[in-house]
């Protein structure tokens, strides 16, 4: 009964890949695009189900084989680390009834599943199921995963209570590898804790910038205003290796004695999370957390951290303090400058933290701000009239569509 079971699902495919669905109206194939990520949860469902009970009945090993993965890798014809992942998350879902019912009715994805999993080691997980499975379904998978993560370090510092932080494995595992190979290419392998990742990240970006911009100022010069990308003398991924490059010299030529930059990372925190922190630091009795403040201690990339590792950076870097109308900060220039720039940009930019359209991850830092309200319209620069969207959405906020 099961297998014909099996039989129906694989004619049921089989039927809807006939479908023409160039043929379809643009709504109706944005529907089944949308539908088949449900589909793909619901069979994800049932492989954990199966691969569970495969596991169990303890059968993989009348051929030999050491465990279950084993056994699928071979009879499957499985990538190993596959068919492990496929049996871990079956092991896990067994004492997660909530996440196994909300991937069986496709409310969930399988990414969701395994990243809950990571997260239920904690005994406090029964508890919170039901309430980070809500947030799944409101939030985009990078932020239902940052919520995660803000769950997880409370409850780990609860748990915790008094005792010291221990060290970040992030911060631990980090490691560079620079190698020569036999035709005399380096190669760089390595792993950058969150801060110094996110330092990295910014100053490569600005250099590769700028790089782009000669690149493409040469070939314009040669092909006119029918300039396109494949004219440039440079791919992307030579160009951030030329930018690696340059940041080394750069680094080789600044003086000895010259002044060190202040870090450029941005960290963003809630005052009651920076309050607490400061206040154990220096051994005080720290204010009682606020129920009604969702704790937020993250980069401008959205990588969570500590608030120790918070506070690290507020001691070695500057501290600004982006509050709308603070003083020092000019967040309105009303009509007499028409560009944001300057502190009024990068208060957008750590407001709006990606580019203002839904769905789009472009980083507020890597995009223009635009005016709400049109500059030839009467609109102001200022913070409630400006947002950030990437080059993309800009022109077509301007210019529509069409």
């Amino acid at each position: 009964m099961v297998l014909a079971e099996f039989d129906d699902i694989g004619e049921a495919i089989e039927l809807a890949a006939k479908v023409d669905f160039s043929g379809l109206a643009g709504a109706d194939v944005e529907d089944a695009a949308v539908r088949i990520q449900a589909l793909k949860a619901k069979l994800a469902a049932l492989e954990a189900a199966t691969v569970g009970a495969y596991d169990a009945s303890m059968h993989w090993s009348i051929a030999g084989h050491r465990n279950a993965a084993c056994a699928l890798r071979h009879r499957g014809r499985m990538r190993g680390g596959a068919a492990a992942g496929s049996v871990t998350l079956a092991r896990a879902l067994r004492d997660m009834p909530g996440t196994a019912a909300a991937l069986a009715d496709g409310t969930i994805t399988e990414p969701h599943a395994r990243r809950l999993a990571r997260a239920a080691i904690r005994p406090e997980f029964a508890a919170a199921e039901e309430f980070l499975l809500r947030k799944a379904a409101s939030l985009s998978f990078a932020d239902w995963e940052r919520a995660v993560r803000y769950w997880e370090q409370v409850v780990d510092e609860a748990r915790r209570g008094d005792d010291p932080e221990p060290p970040d494995p992030r911060e631990v595992n980090r490691s560079l590898h620079l190698s020569r190979t036999l035709d005399g290419m380096g190669r760089i392998d390595g792993w950058l804790d969150p801060v110094g990742s996110s330092d990295v990240r910014e100053v490569l970006r600005r250099i590769e910038k700028e790089l782009f911009t000669a690149d493409w100022a040469q070939a314009k010069e040669t092909h006119g205003d029918k300039t396109t990308v494949d004219a440039l003398w440079r791919t992307p991924t030579q160009r951030r290796a030329d930018a690696l490059v340059e940041m080394a010299r750069r680094a080789a030529t600044a003086p000895v004695d010259g002044k060190r930059p202040r870090p450029l990372t941005i960290v963003h925190v809630d005052h009651h999370t920076f309050d607490r922190t400061v206040a154990a630091l220096f051994g005080q009795r720290p204010p009682e957390p606020d129920p009604d403040t969702p704790r937020l201690c993250e980069l401008d990339d959205g990588t969570v951290i500590s608030p120790t590792q918070m506070i690290e950076q507020a001691i070695v870097g500057d501290v600004r303090r982006l509050v709308y109308g603070a003083a020092g900060v000019i967040l309105d220039y009303g009509r007499k400058v028409r560009l944001f720039q300057g502190a009024l940009r990068e208060a957008i930019c750590a407001r709006d933290r990606r580019c203002a359209h839904d769905g789009c991850e472009i980083p507020a830092r890597e995009c223009e701000i635009d005016h709400i309200e049109e500059w030839n319209d009467g609109g102001s620069t200022s913070h409630r009239n400006g947002k950030a969207r990437c080059s993309f959405h800009h022109r077509r906020h301007k210019h529509g569509p069409g």
